[in-house]
């Protein structure tokens, strides 16, 4: 099993002492065999039996350095007839290493070059054509996906996005956490940043579910935060309730039903009625008055219930 790959350097002769002995010297200390005729030639040795028979058909890798030196040479554009490239093609790869501002021949053309500005100084290109020659890429290794994609999200809303609908459900929850419609957003970026989403894509999301109408944005002054509060709407919170709670339904006419069967009054006297959490109570008080059903009065902490409309009678039948 071949381990050590072998690679053939077609070059000028001039070209030896200025560029190509350090080249194939620093191959070699990468741990590739390269095959140089000053290395390989002994006195006596067949000139093309060598090149062909030992070189160019073992090789793993063809090594084209051109030059304003080799370009011209006989033996080289011997080397790259067409007929020669499709025969070296099939048996191993074929990279030419430009040192020079010189013409690229035709049969070349096709290939990706390796150019090589500095020829005191090249080690990412040398490092480009091992990595080639060893069939390895130099490229990152694949992370893991944004935290957010793994996440099973509701569909809310279902002409948005799965970003949209992340961000919409965060600070909807955060509702449920905090029982105010009005929301410092500091603790919620981070919390979906937690998730992979970026400050930007949070602003997005944001922007356009204020231009949707589903909530209402506070602009910050200064800071990395581009919000600094998010008011919510009440039929933004229905529309979030109704996919979030399975009995949603049944806590709207249970709490019609206290009202209006036990002449009920203010939120606290419906929270100790009802379990469910206060924020769910305060919210679902604030449908009955956005749909005319009943007539609120709010102080610090208390909402009254002032007038109770037969529609939430109508409600329970």
């Amino acid at each position: 099993m071949k381990t050590i790959p072998k690679a053939f350097i077609s070059h000028a002769s001039e070209d030896k002492d200025r560029f190509v002995i350090r080249f194939a010297t620093k191959l070699r200390e990468k741990g590739v065999d390269a095959w140089l005729d000053k290395w390989e030639l002994l006195p006596g040795d067949s000139l093309i039996e060598k090149i062909f028979e030992e070189g160019i058909k073992n090789a793993d890798a063809f090594l084209v350095v051109l030059s304003c030196n080799s370009i011209g040479k006989p033996w080289v554009r011997e080397e790259l007839d067409a007929g020669m490239i499709k025969k070296i093609e099939k048996t191993c790869k074929l990279i030419p290493v430009i040192i020079d501002q010189c013409e690229i021949p035709t049969t070349l053309k096709h290939l990706v070059w390796v150019k090589i500005r500095d020829l005191q100084d090249y080690e990412n290109e040398l490092m480009q054509i091992v990595n080639t020659i060893f069939g390895t890429i130099d490229k990152p290794p694949l992370g893991p996906a944004p935290k957010y994609l793994a996440k099973s999200i509701i569909d809310y809303l279902p002409d948005l996005t799965k970003t949209d609908n992340l961000v919409f459900a965060a600070f909807y929850r955060r509702y449920l956490q905090e029982n105010s419609k009005l929301l410092w957003s500091v603790p919620i970026y981070q919390e979906l940043r937690d998730s992979d989403l970026t400050d930007d894509e949070i602003n997005e999301s944001l922007e356009i579910l204020e231009g949707r109408g589903y909530i209402k944005l506070v602009r910050q002054i200064g800071g990395n935060i581009k919000y600094e509060t998010v008011e919510l709407y009440t039929s933004s919170l229905d529309t979030f309730l109704r996919k979030e709670l399975q009995n949603y339904n049944n806590i709207i006419k249970d709490i019609a039903s206290v009202i209006v069967n036990e002449d009920v009054q203010t939120n606290d006297a419906l929270n100790e009625c009802i379990d469910v959490s206060p924020a769910i109570v305060n919210h679902i008080l604030d449908l009955f008055e956005s749909r005319g059903i009943v007539e609120l009065s709010k102080t610090i902490g208390s909402t009254y219930i002032v007038s109770v409309s037969p529609e939430l009678k109508r409600m329970l039948r």
